[in-house]
């Protein structure tokens, strides 16, 4: 079964804003990125979330799960536990 991963702002250290380094030991890395402000401030207000940095940090959090999501369900499809109700359309 697929780790669920709960998306906590809470875990943000309280000096800095910004998590742990976790993982491969890469940490948090500045990057300069050219994007579209109007995304980015619906992001950020949708996700409830004070800084464009983190609306950036729990998007790509999401975007992580969804893989996650796939592939457990994928995983139980394949164990005979979901039918595929779109399979008879193609």
């Amino acid at each position: 079964m697929a780790h669920v991963k709960e998306v906590n702002l809470s875990r943000r250290s309280s000096k800095t804003g910004q998590k742990p380094s976790r993982g491969r030991g890469e940490g948090w890395v500045r990057k300069n990125v050219i994007m579209d402000q109007r995304k980015l401030d619906a992001a950020r207000r949708v996700l409830g979330v004070a800084t464009e940095t983190e609306a950036i940090d729990v998007a790509l959090d999401l975007v992580a799960f969804r893989r996650e999501l796939v592939r457990g369900i994928a995983a139980v499809r394949r164990a005979g536990g979901i039918k595929d109700v779109f399979e008879k359309r193609a």
